[in-house]
């Protein structure tokens, strides 16, 4: 994983974007579904992650048949603009289904269906989003998405987005689960403490906002309790960046270094700052 931090100059507005992390249970708690980004991928290639994007302007479109109205979206997100709410969680959707061949859907919708509308997603010039919905006769269930946190990519990073992170329970059917085979390489369930086990012992790479994240839900003893977690998702984080020896480091917003020291979503034990070391990173604090 290559990261570039520039300390000067303007920083770049950041750019929508959006999330999931798809769960189920499993014998030792809650598995979290991962993709890894392709190396050549210009954002955290290499990395795994939740299947997620940017947002696209199709998503805004307010033909898209889903499950909530803009208003709603919108109290959910603490967001004053409905449409911009609503955007973020078709796009978090989209995006899913695009990265891992998991739909949310209002009503059940038969695998063939979901794989024709996955691979329907993919070439360019294709029908709209909307188009493709009602073709299939999909509605997207954006009521199956729990908003957990939002993160901001530091204003030191030379590509940055304003993410919104979405928590959803797994549909029944996980058979088709898989990475895409383009912009992601490899998938995998993982519990929380599998994933944060292997990017210590250097065997995957996980970005600081991943690996916050699923110390924060490590602890749920199932689906149900993790969907429960009370959290304040309107809130921006957006670490800070300094130097450390030959390297850097970000910091979290409740890291004591950190710009703006504090935070709504501060829980004492969990890792504050991450340094950057061959091209992963490792927690320092």
């Amino acid at each position: 994983m290559t990261v570039s931090f520039s300390f000067e100059g303007d920083a770049p507005t950041p750019r929508d974007a959006a999330t999931v992390l798809v769960v189920r249970d499993s014998p030792d708690g809650p598995e979290v579904f991962f993709v890894k980004r392709a190396a050549a991928v210009r954002f955290m290639g290499g990395a795994y992650v939740f299947p997620g994007g940017r947002l696209d302007a199709e998503d805004a479109d307010p033909m898209v048949a889903a499950d909530l109205e803009a208003d709603e979206c919108a109290r959910r997100l603490g967001e004053p603009e409905g449409s911009r709410a609503r955007a973020l969680h078709v796009a978090a959707l989209r995006e899913c289904l695009e990265e891992s061949g998991l739909l949310l859907s209002a009503g059940e919708v038969a695998p063939d269906v979901v794989d024709a509308l996955r691979a329907a997603l993919e070439p360019k010039g294709r029908p709209s989003l909307a188009a493709l919905l009602a073709q299939h006769g999909v509605t997207l269930s954006l009521s199956a998405l729990v908003p957990w946190s939002r993160w901001v990519t530091p204003r030191q990073e030379t590509r940055r987005f304003d993410a919104r992170f979405f928590i959803a329970q797994a549909p029944a059917d996980v058979s088709r689960a898989r990475h895409d085979g383009g912009e992601t390489v490899e998938s995998a369930w993982l519990t929380p403490r599998e994933a944060i086990a292997r990017a210590r012992r250097a065997e995957i790479v996980l970005a600081p906002p991943t690996w916050r994240t699923l110390a924060e839900i490590a602890d749920a003893p199932d689906v149900a309790a993790l969907l429960a977690m009370p959290r304040d998702a309107s809130v921006p984080l957006e670490p800070s960046v300094i130097a450390v020896g030959d390297t850097f480091a970000v910091l979290l917003p409740d890291d004591p270094e950190h710009l703006q020291a504090g935070s709504a979503n501060a829980r004492v034990g969990l890792p504050t700052r991450f340094v950057y070391r061959d091209g992963a990173w490792e927690t320092a604090g």
